[in-house]
């Protein structure tokens, strides 16, 4: 897929600028978006907890670069195509002039989402969508973007109800194409010439999200499954949420979500997972300007225990895991939470509380800071231990226009016995810093 973007730029190009009658007939029936994000950071210890080891400890620039095409046309149809690259800067490999390959630049474009969407089908309040695309719901504990790092797509189909006091949405994806996968010329040849991969199977992603306007604040139910027929699991998870948000005035904002998993696990196992998560705090409006002091939490369950068929630990699906447990990102509600010092608390599960305020000044400027506490959800079997450690973040944005925006952030994390080991292992703090600009029209 080398140079697949300036394909696109160039398609996109053409359509914009040789527009058929059929389609002139229309006012600018094309619109196109994009982003440019950049990122400088810094790691330190986060492997092995020992400073005088510097293997672990550098600096790198993470890169996200989109481009997209939005069609509106006739008898409520719209497209959206997507093109994305996204990477490390320094990743162009030996330059022309020592003799490489021209073409061997080390990087490549995806198509992010490529998707058609019919509003009013059969019903004024229903609208389907068909394709690779993002899908958003509630807090992404469960289903979400990833927007932060490369992003996050599914391919399949949605459909929405808009209601008077709600929204209900069913979707079907594919996640994982795997007896008609690449290597299977799938989708190039005709069926006589297609080898499809023999004993593999698919992984499928389904189910109905509702979301509803209630008396006091709002109201999501959900139930989701994810089918992985190679490994024979089949997870169902059934979770709510009740949420109120509160700005620019005084008041009380809160969201408290929970969900439980069953069926499958594998062959022989069954899920008995479950997640939770939820903030309470208050909005005091100063002038223009909003400060919110609130606590945190965030559990998911883990196992201890591998000498019975329930399998207690949560599997995670397709949630967006960036500033949920800390602005570190060191840490995920999953029962595998963390691979800091190579995973040593793998499948213990997570627990942890934080205390924080954010202050937002005007439509420019915000400034927060964070304290958390970690713990596993179950101790180690072996050792008994539990706590994971302590973090402090602080974080400041800025909002230059209505297009570019500012943001940095320091994470420092203190690990205690149940990362390191305890007995005198090295427990240095793990360090990450980061600062980016972000660009969207």
């Amino acid at each position: 897929m080398k140079k697949l973007l300036y394909v696109a730029l160039l398609a996109i190009g053409v359509i914009i600028l040789m527009t058929p009658p059929a389609m002139a007939q229309e006012e600018k029936p094309f619109t196109l978006h994009g982003e440019l994000r950049f990122r400088g950071e810094y790691d330190a210890n986060a492997q092995d907890f020992d400073k005088s080891n510097s293997n672990d400890s550098f600096g790198y620039w993470p890169y996200r670069v989109r481009i997209a095409a939005e069609g509106k046309f006739t008898k409520n149809t719209t497209a959206w195509i997507e093109f994305q690259n996204g990477g490390v800067f320094g990743s162009l490999g030996t330059t022309q002039r020592d003799g490489t390959d021209i073409n061997e630049t080390g990087n490549e474009a995806e198509l992010y989402q490529g998707n058609i969407t019919l509003d009013h089908l059969w019903w004024k309040n229903f609208s389907a969508r068909i394709g690779r695309q993002e899908m958003v719901e509630g807090t992404e504990l469960l289903i979400g973007d990833l927007d932060f790092y490369q992003g996050n797509t599914f391919d399949g189909l949605t459909g929405n109800f808009k209601l008077k006091k709600g929204n209900i949405m069913l979707f079907y994806t594919r996640v994982n194409e795997r007896k008609a996968n690449a290597a299977s010329n799938a989708g190039f040849q005709p069926p006589d010439q297609i080898a499809p991969v023999a004993g593999t199977r698919d992984i499928n992603f389904a189910g109905a999200y509702t979301n509803w306007d209630i008396k006091v604040g709002t109201l999501d139910v959900y139930l989701l499954n994810l089918a992985d027929q190679a490994s024979l699991a089949d997870i169902t998870t059934f979770g709510a949420r009740w949420s109120r948000d509160m700005v620019n005035k005084n008041g009380l904002f809160w969201n408290i979500e929970a969900a439980q998993q069953s069926g499958d696990a594998d062959a022989t196992d069954k899920a008995k997972g479950n997640v939770g998560e939820g903030w309470i705090g208050w909005n005091m409006k100063s002038g223009k300007n909003n400060h919110r002091f609130y606590a945190r939490m965030g559990i998911a369950s883990g196992d201890n225990d591998t000498t019975d068929t329930d399998q207690k630990q949560f599997v995670p699906l397709f949630g967006d895991f960036h500033n949920r447990l800390g602005h570190g990102d060191f840490f995920q509600l999953a029962g595998t939470s963390t691979g800091l010092g190579g995973g040593p608390v793998g499948g213990l599960g997570i627990k942890g509380t934080g205390v924080g305020w954010n202050g937002m000044f005007g439509d420019r400027h915000e400034v927060g800071a964070e304290y958390w506490s970690f713990k596993t959800d179950k101790k180690d079997a072996t050792t008994g231990f539990d706590k994971l450690g302590t973090e402090w973040d602080v974080w400041y944005g800025y909002n230059y226009s209505k297009n570019l925006a500012f943001g940095a952030a320091v994470a420092e994390l203190s690990p205690d016995d149940a990362l390191t080991g305890g007995g005198g292992a090295p427990n240095d703090k793990v360090d990450r810093v980061y600062a980016n600009a972000r660009l969207r029209f």
